[in-house]
């Protein structure tokens, strides 16, 4: 078995998406693990670990070698998925304020 490699990059999630930063994490040729920042807000978009390689701390290696490297922020807590918030409370790290109002916490006085 090779030592694991890390590889930045800026690519496209899907053909649609904005560029993104991200970092894949390589064992014998074979991608493991992907995370992917948005290059604007510096938002983790996605993090992907395929389920038979899950369990060995590549996700939280990709996300200290990126926080190494750029200032990058978790999703809004409204905005993630219940991996995303185990995941948050795995590695820790900061979160982005929601940039939309989507998410405002506010109360809403009209519906009174």
């Amino acid at each position: 078995m090779s030592e694991p490699q890390i590889i930045r990059d800026i690519a496209r999630y899907t053909d649609q998406d904005d560029l993104a930063h991200r970092w894949t994490l390589v064992v014998d040729g074979e991608t493991v693990s992907e995370l992917w920042v948005a290059i604007e807000t510096g938002e983790i978009m996605q993090v992907e670990t395929p389920r038979e390689h899950q369990g060995n701390g590549y996700a939280t290696a990709l996300y200290r070698q990126a926080a190494s490297e750029i200032a990058i922020y978790h999703a809004p807590e409204a905005h993630r998925t219940p991996e995303g918030d185990r995941f948050v409370a795995s590695v820790g790290g900061e979160t982005l304020p929601c940039l939309h109002g989507c998410c405002d916490d506010t109360p809403d006085f009209d519906e009174e």
